[in-house]
């Protein structure tokens, strides 16, 4: 409605202007024709100079344009995907609109959404540039040749590195979060929170200029008289590191394979413990001195000065040391004897724990495998102890091989169990999107009844000459065809009356339970599968269940399922005209009873309303009538107290009063 509002705006803004132009005076018409002619006149002569690289110039901009329209024009919504789902286009349009609005002033236009793929892309540049450091920070430090080459490639990457860091931080300071459900982005709540947690100083330590050591400590002094290098002020970017294990998080939620994430996870992990291990070696090899024994790195010769063999060598010896696979030198003091048997312990403990978690991730990504292969070990083995015949058993592995191949055994229930009911609808429409479309029973039924129903869809499948069901037999489930084909056959079976395929319905006359069916509500038909097919099952009591809440979609079926009986003349008219008598005498009675009831609800609502007030009304004298009970008395005492000293004037206030006789006692207590 606002763009609608918007573009009739504009056509009025453009009405009045055409009106305005027309509405200027002749002289200036006049003036301003003969202007337009000349400009005219001496672009053409332009443009017949210059006629050929306008034309290609003309040609290019119009592919050009021709391109950007082509990659803005949006796909058409799907009609029945929008009708049935609960999050329409429009509600994603405002959605949308009000995240990029911001909630109050400018500052709020600073914050980010965590959700948005563009924060992503983000969180893996920064993890590059900490990879960075963890790999070259440590290893630049130890090994002085790599520092010689390339020098300026070195200062661009640690710069380029360190403006990231700081981009980093202004992005990580305004990021959003949810508070009761909905993204703040107050740019104070956001400093405000940020702050608040313990990850502000890691930011704040990583970026601290350490560079400015260089001013007494220069790179060029790095080398192998000298280590470690002055690169080594720079080791306060590691602690960046957790914005990498975010990265790692955020991807491993979102990738399709989890499994495979996880295992080249641990994998760059091993490898970076292998290179800081390398490092350390070649760092106590240059402390204890290059060449002074065995154990240490050998120096010596043209070959081991390269910076190659440096390398390669200490990643050697440090992954036969950790791993605890192979042979290395033994040492020859105490200092290498430390260091080897720390290096042990670390491995044991650490690759312990790797490999561990590496084969848990193996068998993970096997388990549905090797559930399903237990599966049909356990068939095949009761097929062979109950010697049942070579044929069915060949089709029963046949059935759990096209079952592997086309699903992978995958428990779907399992696997969704853990969302709400209105998710796992929208999932299993959009799954079954292409054979629910195809069902007429599907297309006009509201959207709500379509949720309930698909949810208690269950899929079967049949190999080929399977009887799906036979005539005569009592009607318990409806089918929908997902994938396949099946054959209508005669009694003798060989004799095919129709054929159905994705998207077919069959067996809703006999779940309907209509009145006048001749056959009882059996099957009519002889219903077999052509080759492997896919059919969504629906049981007679799901169906009714849902139906109980959706009168005009029973009604709708039901009528339905009366012109097919009446095509086959399988229809009792006088029995169904009966029963619908019978069902409108009931329903109007029962709308009759409802309306009693309700008027009975109202009637002792109102009794009871005026028994409240009637009792508020008593209650309420009856206070009045205590109070004036309790004023009244305290007179009537002091008056009989006043005639009893008139009747003995003798006898002083103060003084006891005279014994009475029993005659006077009762005067007195009556």
């Amino acid at each position: 409605a606002t763009e609608q509002r918007n573009q009739q705006q504009n056509q009025q803004q453009q009405q009045q202007q055409s009106a305005n132009q027309l509405s200027m005076p002749n002289s200036t018409g006049k003036n301003n024709h003969h202007l337009s002619q000349a400009v005219i006149e001496s672009e053409r002569s332009d443009l017949l100079e210059s006629s050929g690289g306008r034309r290609s110039l003309r040609r290019w901009l119009n592919a050009f344009r021709h391109r950007l329209s082509k990659r803005g024009r949006s796909k058409p919504p799907d009609q029945f995907l929008d009708k049935f789902s609960s999050t329409t286009a429009s509600d994603t349009r405002l959605h949308q609109t009000a995240q990029a609005l911001p909630s109050d002033g400018t500052c709020s236009r600073l914050s980010v959404d965590p959700s948005l793929p563009s924060h992503y892309r983000w969180l893996s540049v920064v993890s590059l540039a900490v990879l960075y450091n963890i790999v070259f920070v440590i290893g630049r430090a130890v090994f002085w040749e790599i520092n010689r080459q390339a020098p300026a490639l070195w200062w661009t990457l640690d710069y380029l590195c360190d403006f990231i860091y700081l981009a980093d931080t202004l992005v990580h300071c305004h990021e959003g979060y949810l508070e009761q459900g909905l993204l703040v982005r107050d740019a104070s709540k956001l400093r405000k929170h940020y702050f608040s947690k313990e990850r502000w100083w890691l930011d704040l330590v990583s970026m601290l200029p350490t560079d400015l050591a260089y001013i007494w400590w220069a790179p060029s002094s790095c080398a192998a008289t000298r280590l470690p290098c002055p690169i080594i002020v720079r080791i306060n970017r590691l602690l960046r590191l957790p914005r990498m294990w975010e990265w790692f998080d955020r991807t491993e939620t979102a990738t399709g394979y989890p499994n495979a994430f996880r295992i080249c996870k641990v994998v760059l992990a091993i490898l970076v413990l292998i290179h800081w291990n390398a490092c350390l070696y070649f760092a106590i090899s240059y402390a204890l001195g290059f060449s002074s024994d065995n154990w240490v790195y050998n120096i010596n010769g043209a070959k081991n000065l390269t910076l190659s063999r440096q390398y390669i060598y200490s990643f050697y010896w440090s992954t036969l040391t950790l791993t605890t696979i192979g042979e290395t030198p033994t040492p020859e003091n105490d200092a290498e004897y430390l260091f080897v048997v720390a290096d042990f312990l670390a491995g044991v403990l650490i690759f312990a724990t790797i490999v561990g978690n590496i084969g848990s991730m193996i068998s993970n990504m096997n388990v549905t495998r090797v559930e399903f292969q237990n599966r049909m070990d356990g068939v095949k083995q009761y097929m062979a102890f109950r010697k049942v015949g070579g044929e069915l058993e060949a089709r029963v592995i046949r059935w759990f091989a096209y079952t592997w191949a086309q699903s992978g055994a995958l428990d779907e229930e399992r696997v969704l169990a853990a969302l709400p009911d209105k998710l796992k609808a929208e999932i299993a429409i959009r799954v079954h999107m292409d054979t629910l479309r195809q069902v007429r029973i599907f297309q006009d039924c509201e959207p709500g009844l379509l949720e309930a129903l698909v949810l208690k869809l269950k899929l079967q499948v049949f190999s080929p000459g399977d009887y799906i069901c036979r005539k005569g037999d009592v009607g318990k489930e409806m089918y929908i065809v997902k994938r396949g084909s099946l054959s209508v056959v005669a009694d003798d079976g060989v004799t095919v009356l129709a054929t159905l395929g994705a998207g077919s319905v069959f067996g809703e006359v006999s779940v309907l339970e209509i009145a006048g069916n001749r056959t009882g509500n059996r099957r009519t038909a002889n219903v077999r599968s052509i080759g492997y097919s896919d059919l969504f099952c629906l049981a007679k009591r799901d169906l009714w269940e849902t139906l109980a809440d959706y009168p005009e979609a029973r009604a709708s079926l039901t009528e339905r399922g009366c012109q097919l009986l009446r095509k086959d003349g399988l229809l009792d008219e006088a029995v169904f005209a009966s029963a619908q008598h019978q069902q409108d005498t009931l329903e109007s009675g029962v709308a009759k009873l409802e309306q009693t009831v309700e008027n009975l609800n109202l009637r002792l609502a109102r009794l009871l309303a005026e028994y409240s007030a009637s009792q508020a009304k008593l209650k309420q004298r009856i206070s009045k009538l205590e109070e004036s009970r309790s004023v009244t008395s305290p007179k009537r005492r002091s008056n009989h107290h006043h005639s009893n000293n008139n009747n003995n004037p003798g006898v002083d206030g103060d003084a006891r009063s005279p014994v009475l006789s029993p005659t006077s006692r009762q005067q007195q207590h009556s």
